[in-house]
């Protein structure tokens, strides 16, 4: 899973297959969300209406049920949320923003996940247009500080590179879906366990269905959550994965799922950053590109990682290379010295060198005009 190479199908995939046009308009206007206007429409409901005090009011809100001591489960985020607050401070955040931050992960890390991933499904419908209900639109405006900043809070926190585990229940209908060669995009949080193995947690372990992932942008959480132990990696909504493997046990009612997360540029504005040490865990550019998530809330700015000129091109030729590079918001970043791609004449002239390089940025350039 962790190699580039299967990446390579993306040029052999079909968007849809819907011999009803306006039932594919219809399900892309409503269901699955292709274009990624996640943070953009959250910081416009928010913006003017956050802060440290008005986020554990909503979050006290969602913590008060039956048999619950609510003073005792806001004193223990209050107790976590002084336990990371430097972090963010350290990262030029304001203390109220750093506070809110870290009570943020808190308050998802413990008993109500559930209300941030109801939150994230009603920002990712209303942003693409679908009408809400008047309950809803309320339901929606409640959670959506909780969002602004639990996304603010992921955003500073670096990509885990690495395999990943998740375990869920999942019906026939939806395990249709991880079908060998689809692309599937979650459009809510999405926890799961640093490494190839499932938490051992009875909640966790009999569940029907284990994925086992290659994360690029999942965040780990662990110094931040109130169960360190699970060593949790939060995808943020609109990750997108594609599915190469599909396998069944114990006779058949027990999946495991193999999937790689991949951008494909559904979003505004798109990076295809070419590199050769791209997948360098101490690569100095990783930096950058996590930077550039944490500047602008409003402004999703999404990497495409290539290694080579093989894997850029294989991409521009691929339908969403094709979507993307007639849009005046599609960028190509490329190191002009890959040495990957030509092994055998490392040890050639600087100018040889250089020549090739020149060659292979005018193979992109040309690709990308055509």
């Amino acid at each position: 899973m962790e190699t580039e190479e299967i990446e390579f199908f993306l040029e052999f995939v079909t968007l849809a297959n819907v011999a009803n046009v306006d039932d594919l308009a219809d399900n892309r206007y409503h269901h699955f969300v292709y274009e990624d206007h996640f943070n953009l429409h959250l910081v416009g409901m928010v913006r003017a209406q956050s802060s440290f005090q008005k986020l554990k009011d909503v979050c006290r809100h969602y913590e008060m049920r039956e048999g619950i001591d609510i003073d005792s489960v806001m004193g223990e985020h209050e107790r976590r949320t002084v336990s990371s607050r430097q972090y963010f401070i350290g990262k030029g955040l304001s203390t109220d923003e750093a506070q809110a931050a870290a009570f943020a992960l808190s308050f998802y890390t413990g008993t109500r996940s559930e209300a941030c991933n109801r939150g994230a499904s009603l920002v990712a419908r209303q942003a693409n247009g679908q009408a809400l209900e008047s309950t809803t639109r309320d339901e929606l405006n409640e959670a959506a500080i909780i969002l602004y900043y639990l996304v603010k809070a992921l955003s500073f926190i670096p990509y885990y590179w690495g395999y990943v585990t998740r375990a869920c229940q999942l019906t026939d209908d939806e395990l249709k879906l991880y079908s060998p060669g689809c692309l599937i995009t979650w459009i809510q949080f999405s926890s799961s366990k640093k490494g190839r193995r499932a938490a051992d947690n009875s909640t966790f372990e009999y569940r029907n269905t284990h994925f086992k992932i290659y994360s690029l942008t999942g965040r780990p959480i662990k110094e931040f959550s109130n169960y360190p132990e699970e060593d949790e990696v939060l995808f943020l909504p609109h990750s997108t994965f594609f599915v190469f493997k599909h396998e069944l046990s114990y006779h058949g009612t027990q999946h495991t799922i193999y999937m790689r997360q991949i951008e494909m540029g559904l979003c505004q504005w798109s990076i295809l950053w070419v590199d050769d040490n791209i997948y360098n865990p101490s690569w100095e550019n990783k930096r950058h590109m996590e930077a550039a998530a944490a500047r602008e809330l409003n402004l999703n700015v999404h990497f495409i990682p290539k290694s080579s000129t093989d894997g850029a091109l294989s991409f521009l030729r691929s339908p969403f290379g094709q979507r993307l590079k007639n849009r005046d918001t599609f960028r190509i970043v490329t190191d002009m010295n890959r040495e990957n791609d030509y092994p055998e004449r490392r040890t050639e002239c600087v100018r040889d060198s250089s020549d090739r390089n020149s060659r292979k940025f005018n193979d992109l350039k040309k690709s990308a005009e055509n």
